[in-house]
């Protein structure tokens, strides 16, 4: 993540919770990262068009879609039920779930946030008493004032269960996230050998017909990824869940020859996409959100 650069930079450290449900913080911050005023009047880039969608168009689906319970309707409603990963329960706080009758391996996430899930690989080595107080701390959040994500306003706070993926370890799991502008695939950026604890982990950038893309801010140098066996699907099924969409992203899993659905982010970074893309990049995928026909 690149640092904070100006003199507002402490301010914001100190101070980013308090009023970032404001949106005036938006420009604050995106001059913050970037040294230029956020134009709202007439976004050119990835970012600004982002920041603009975030405030002017929220419509109920934008909250259903982000909403990690009812989204799995939406997705069923797409005729893609099959992709969806088995659900073990669904519960209003942490003091409702019975642990004993949870298999072996599991994850639990709240509803209406992101980043607030437990990964159990082993059951007998959970610390339930701590899952049970990190979940219920994290319902008591609202996540719509981090970043100024207004759609996350209007998700009820619940927890989703729901079986572990069939790989050996979480570290296994490669996270495919699909750009997609108008329904239209546009990028995949890949999500490796990712740390259960600090969920830190590797990324590549690909076309939809799997070639190299160089746009990230810290290029790794590392060997290429193989190509998904199943990634004509993978695609496919980005564009059918990101139909209607200015812009959204699709989270998919493929293990094997099986798609696995993860989630859809409207907002990532909070909009401030200079974090992990370069400026050049950020530009050039501006052009392909039309926010003209949104104003009509």
């Amino acid at each position: 993540m690149l640092p904070f650069r100006n003199k507002f930079g402490f301010f914001l450290r100190r101070n980013m919770y308090r009023v970032a449900n404001l949106d005036w913080f938006d420009g604050m911050k995106y001059k913050n990262y970037t040294g230029k005023k956020l134009d709202l009047k007439n976004p050119q880039t990835w970012s600004e068009k982002l920041f603009w969608l975030n405030r002017y168009w929220q419509p109920e689906i934008k909250s259903i879609c982000a909403d990690k319970y009812r989204v799995r309707e939406y997705v069923e409603k797409k005729g893609l039920s099959h992709i969806l990963i088995p659900m073990i329960g669904h519960w209003n706080n942490a003091d409702e779930i019975d642990f004993n009758s949870l298999p072996n391996r599991f994850v639990l996430k709240c509803a209406h946030g992101c980043g607030s899930n437990i990964i159990c690989e082993d059951k007998s080595s959970l610390d339930i008493e701590d899952a049970k107080r990190k979940l219920n701390k994290w319902l008591k959040v609202d996540y719509s004032t981090f970043h100024n994500e207004k759609h996350y306003k209007k998700i009820e706070p619940s927890i989703v269960g729901e079986e572990f993926l069939p790989v050996k370890t979480w570290a296994d799991i490669i996270d495919y996230k699909i750009h997609c502008f108008d329904g239209v695939p546009m990028f995949i950026a890949t999500n490796f050998d990712r740390d259960p604890v600090t969920l830190h982990s590797h990324a590549m950038v690909f076309s939809p017909k799997w070639e190299r893309i160089k746009c990230l801010i810290e290029e790794e140098n590392i060997p290429e990824m193989q190509r998904p066996q199943n990634l004509d699907e993978l695609v496919r099924t980005s564009s059918i869940l990101s139909e209607g969409m200015p812009y959204v992203r699709v989270d998919l899993y493929s293990i094997g020859d099986k798609l696995f659905f993860g989630e859809l982010t409207f907002t990532p970074s909070g909009n401030l996409i200079m974090v992990d893309y370069t400026l050049e990049f950020d530009a050039k995928m501006g052009k392909y959100i039309d926010i003209n026909k949104l104003k009509q």
